[in-house]
């Protein structure tokens, strides 16, 4: 495999100070003077505020009257020029259908209360004060991405705040800023010919807010860790609705908590990350027939011993009707990348020119082994049988993914005041497995075959002795225990922070689902 230029560079500390403290409102003349509207406005949301303390409120009532105090707030506010999102809709809005089937899987298109879609984190903590206030249950989406039903959706008891209008992005020195709402497709492109790269997720159109708060999967792990190793610094909203940030010097705690501590602690509204100046790399994807897939597992196996001393390398490898890899002493069907010398850009555009985003439902899982010819056959075989069946039953497609990840990423994280993750110093894979099909009658099904798909990764590594109890965020399911798969010690600090930051669990109670604590064994 031709040799990666290795890419150095420095990675200097921010010290920002806290600001922008806000307590919790302790009365409704409280909370109306935090929200900061007046006159006839301030008088509109006193009384609808009134409506919530006397007598037994539902929580779609209370969803209710926190939507039209957002009303009321929100469209008070002044959008940024050019402001494409409004900053609230609910049912009544010509835009709320539209806003609502932005998650990729139509499985996640539920009708929340209204939408928020605050433009800067003054907005975001007003939200915060609103859910506060009226103890209403709530969402965050940044890019939706997310397969799991609750997670960047909510039904209509609650608020999603959607980040989207959290959009800015600048690059100065050795740091590049954006806002939560960006999707990674836009930071490469805003950074095109800067002579510099951010280190971000693979696929394109993925939101930054998700990938970085679940670790994040980077091409060239070996070279820089998960994405969120990365981060130098965030900005975000706690509970009480201050606005915080946590980097290298200040709140250290809460900084490592975040990268791949999920959404415990706060919403972030802003993450400062490394500008890794760029430099040419070469790709290529290939397709291979299935009958190829003992043999290109045993290539996946040698290339995983060597990649342990080339930290340039990287591969994707994923079995669907075909299975696609590189590997050149094996035939294959058709390359659809040919082989390239170019920019990190140039790669991230002829992945995302390949195939499209076809309107389903979608769900993965995944599991973590050290690399094992025995146990990657073994689990493919039954994972094949599992999707035979499943597609004749009711016309699901699944594909099998292997992400090969170093024993040199595992360590990267240390060098960089750690992560939440736990992770095991050896070279690994992380497998993602996704289903998708068209019918909610089929919902129960496809969960049932997607879960048995990864527990036989599971057993089979077990009892080949290759099992690492990691668990990957970004691909794992609502019925998988992530945080305790990162180890006892790193659940007792991820603990200790969010009641550190968060003493009343707010994020625990109300947040409407997600790979909370609360929920943890």
């Amino acid at each position: 495999m031709t040799p990666l230029r290795q890419v150095t560079c420095l990675f200097p500390l921010l010290l920002i100070a806290l600001f922008c403290c806000q307590a919790e409102p302790a009365s409704v003349n409280g909370f109306v003077s935090s929200l900061g509207v007046k006159g006839d406005a301030a008088k509109t949301v006193s009384s609808l505020a009134a409506q919530a303390t006397g007598g037994k409120v539902t929580p779609v009532q209370r969803a209710t009257l926190a939507c039209k105090v957002s009303k009321v707030v929100f469209n008070a506010a002044s959008a940024p020029a050019g402001n494409a999102v409004p900053l609230y809709v609910d049912h009544s809005s010509q835009q709320y259908i539209n806003r609502t089937e932005i998650n990729w899987s139509n499985s996640c298109w539920k009708e929340s209360q209204c939408i928020l879609s605050p433009s800067s984190a003054l907005g975001v903590s007003r939200a915060m004060l609103i859910i506060n206030f009226f103890g209403t249950k709530f969402a965050t989406r940044s890019g939706g991405h997310s397969t799991n039903v609750g997670f960047a959706n909510i039904y209509e008891y609650g608020i999603l705040i959607d980040v989207v209008n959290l959009n800015q992005i600048t690059y100065n020195q050795n740091t590049i800023t954006f806002g939560s709402g960006q999707r990674w497709v836009q930071v490469y492109n805003y950074l095109n010919n800067t002579g510099v790269i951010a280190v971000g997720g693979r696929s394109p159109n993925v939101g930054v807010g998700g990938l970085m708060l679940g670790g994040g999967m980077p091409y060239f792990s070996s070279l820089y860790g998960i994405v969120s190793d990365g981060a130098q610094e965030h900005e975000l909203v706690l509970a009480n609705s201050s606005i915080v940030r946590a980097n290298a010097q200040q709140n250290t705690d809460l900084f490592k908590a975040l990268k791949g501590g999920g959404s415990n602690f706060g919403i972030v509204t802003k993450f400062s990350v490394d500008a890794i100046p760029s430099t040419d790399i070469w790709f290529e994807a290939r397709t291979y027939n299935t009958n190829q897939t003992g043999e290109l597992f045993q290539a996946l196996v040698k290339y995983q011993a060597v990649s342990e001393d080339d930290i340039n390398a990287n591969l994707v490898f994923s079995i669907g009707n075909e299975a696609t890899l590189l590997f050149y002493n094996i035939p294959f069907t058709t390359s659809f990348i040919n082989s390239t010398i170019g920019s990190p850009q140039a790669l991230v555009e002829a992945f995302s020119s390949v195939g499209g985003t076809v309107v389903a439902r979608y769900n993965t899982c995944t599991a973590t082994l050290k690399p094992d010819m025995n146990s990657y056959e073994q689990s493919y075989a039954k994972w094949l049988a599992i999707s035979a069946q499943a597609a004749k039953d009711f016309g699901v497609i699944t594909t099998h993914g292997v992400q090969p990840f170093t024993s040199a990423a595992a360590k990267h994280g240390d060098t960089r005041g750690g992560n939440a993750l736990g992770l095991d110093k050896v070279g690994q894979s992380w497998i993602a497995i996704t289903v998708q099909w068209e019918s909610s009658a089929d919902d129960a099904a496809a969960q049932k075959a997607l879960l048995s798909s990864c527990d036989a990764v599971r057993d089979t590594a077990s009892s080949n002795g290759v099992f690492l109890p990691f668990l990957f965020m970004n691909d794992a399911n609502y019925e998988q225990d992530v945080l305790s798969s990162y180890g006892a010690a790193s659940k007792a600090q991820l603990k200790a922070v969010a009641k550190k930051y968060d003493p009343e669990g707010l994020f625990q109670t109300q947040q409407n689902n997600g790979f909370l604590l609360s929920k943890s064994a």
